[in-house]
């Protein structure tokens, strides 16, 4: 199959939670395991490894998600109104490198719909975040607003850089501060993608963090992402994700824990695909993680077997010997 009918079909796959949950009691998929308890922005999770937004943007996957053994769920981006997105196609596998580049254009049933499907889920054993995206300050606070009361956190996006035209200047900051002005006291339940634009410019990366932590954001999502040509899609540019962008999200990770100097947590994000890629980001300075790409090369066993190989080692590896279990892992 093409990457956008696989795409597809797992959705379709995913929309009947039964036959997950009797893989998950099969496979074990859950790993029950005191080891792997995390706290990030105030909230208790089952483990650290966790499911970035992208894959169900609408909120309508999560009974069937909720199955495979992630500590949490991010859905979204959750949009103001229904959106068609970018052209097909909008995937492109690059098997070998274990990395995929989109150009998706955020596309969604718009929020009118994913929240009448957070207020219907049934399952609430794994924390579900809830990545909400907009144009101005003022779509992104009003769906944070409409959001919140039925998810553990919210994760403000700032832009999508698939929806930018080439050169076109985007000031992630203010919108920021248009946000949180709008958002009162919610502000404690919500955390901030950093643009990956962001992190390449020194001094707006930090700036932006200040902001965050001044506005008492309750945490931060760092990632690696770039744009990449690619003939093979529909916009002929993307995203890159997976394996190739792992060694930036690292570095990004542990600029902006240089920058936080621990007032703020932190959640990796970019080709995190092992238990040594979420120790390495310990080590940089991340509290958890969450993936998508492994999830596509993996399957449905990718948390599980992260999660064996991670609980021996979780609580007892701090940051300062990550490095050496991180090798360890990797041998």
């Amino acid at each position: 199959m093409s990457a956008d009918r696989s795409h597809a079909a797992a959705h379709a796959a995913l929309r009947l939670p039964a036959p997950w949950r009797l893989l998950s009691m099969a496979e074990g998929l859950n790993v029950d395991d005191a080891r792997l308890k995390t706290r990030f922005a105030g909230i208790d999770l089952p483990n650290p490894v966790g499911l970035a937004a992208g894959f169900d943007k609408n909120a309508e996957l999560l009974e069937g998600l909720s199955c495979l053994g992630f500590g949490f769920i991010c859905v979204g981006s959750i949009m103001p109104e229904a959106r068609y997105g970018n052209p097909f196609p909008r995937l492109v596998r690059y098997p070998s490198r274990q990395s995929i580049a989109d150009s998706m254009g955020v596309p969604s049933k718009g929020r009118p719909f994913a929240v009448d499907q957070l207020k219907r889920r049934a399952t609430r054993r794994v924390p579900v975040f809830a990545n909400v995206g907009g144009f101005s300050s003022e779509q992104i606070a009003d769906g944070i607003n409409a959001v919140q009361p039925y998810v553990d956190l919210v994760e403000i996006s700032l832009m999508c850089p698939n929806v930018l035209a080439p050169g076109e200047v985007f000031d992630e900051i203010a919108m920021l501060r248009g946000v949180l002005d709008r958002i009162e006291g919610r502000a404690l339940s919500a955390i901030v993608r950093v643009p990956n634009d962001t992190t390449q410019i020194p001094d707006r990366f930090a700036e932006l963090i200040e902001v965050c932590v001044s506005a008492g954001v309750a945490g931060l999502k760092v990632g690696g992402g770039r744009r990449v040509p690619e003939p093979g899609l529909g916009t002929g540019v993307g995203t890159l994700h997976g394996r190739d962008i792992f060694d930036a999200a690292l570095a990004n990770v542990e600029r902006a824990a240089g920058f936080a100097r621990g007032r703020i947590p932190i959640k990796g994000n970019g080709g995190v695909s092992s238990a040594a890629d979420v120790l390495a980001m310990r080590r940089a300075g991340a509290t958890c993680v969450d993936l998508y790409s492994a999830f596509v090369y993996q399957g449905w066993t990718v948390a599980r077997d992260i999660n064996r190989e991670l609980a021996p080692l979780w609580q007892t590896s701090g940051r300062s010997s990550d490095v050496a279990a991180a090798a360890r892992l990797a041998s």
